[in-house]
């Protein structure tokens, strides 16, 4: 029986928590790199992930919108690594070849096997919409899951109280004693559950910076397991 009977409700993340999502985009940009004549190495796909999490992190503080990110991140590559590319064509060929990356974290299924039983669960996710509901699909994870919360789809985003509000009106638990969220981003998921007012757990390697306070922290699925299952 899991140890946290507190709670009724587990809100997770999906990029980096689930899904493999650095497979997923190094597999992606790699391929959009050989379609349009840019040398696919490990230099250009770390500038790519560099430029890309950094416009997300921007667009979690409000500071640009998705569609400028799916803009904005290949003029800024195509731009630095020399490249006469189209970057909106070369963003459309990215975002269809990530769409197709259904990769799993190892250790992901188990751990949501582990929790299905006690728990009603929820994924919740700031990823493009169209690229999310692909990738989950693919995955095979949904049937574990009783709902799925795409920022895109509802108007706002993590770590915006505006979409928990969101999110709240549309899941049985009401009372945020007995919601917990689990990510491995302290500026999206963290900060999202201190927002709301509910309870969170960092799922991220030791060491790992913590500019905020998790309620719990765990560094793999089997201390996840440990903690919910």
């Amino acid at each position: 029986m899991h140890t946290l009977k507190k709670y009724s409700t587990l809100l997770i993340d999906a990029d980096n928590t689930l899904l493999d999502f650095s497979l997923a985009e190094r597999l992606a940009i790699t391929a959009a790199c050989e379609k349009f004549g840019i040398e696919p190495d490990e230099k250009n796909a770390a500038l790519y992930s560099e430029i890309n999490l950094s416009l997300w992190k921007r667009h979690e503080k409000g500071e640009v919108t998705k569609d400028e990110i799916k803009l904005f991140r290949f003029m800024e590559f195509v731009k630095a690594v020399g490249s006469s590319a189209d970057p909106k064509e070369m963003g459309k060929y990215y975002e269809k070849t990530l769409a197709a990356q259904g990769h799993l974290l190892p250790g992901a299924i188990d751990f949501l096997k582990s929790i299905r039983p006690f728990y009603k669960t929820y994924i919740v996710t700031n990823g493009l919409a169209a690229v999310q509901h692909s990738r989950l699909g693919l995955s095979g994870i949904l049937p574990f899951f009783d709902g799925l919360f795409i920022s895109e789809e509802y108007g706002s985003k993590k770590p915006e109280k505006l979409f928990f509000d969101r999110i709240s009106d549309n899941i049985p638990e009401k009372d945020k004693r007995r919601i917990c969220v689990i990510g491995d981003s302290m500026s999206s998921d963290i900060l999202f559950g201190i927002n709301a007012g509910i309870d969170t757990c960092y799922f991220a390697p030791k060491g790992a910076p913590e500019p905020y306070a998790p309620t719990l922290r765990a560094e793999s699925f089997e201390e996840l397991t440990k903690i919910f299952g």
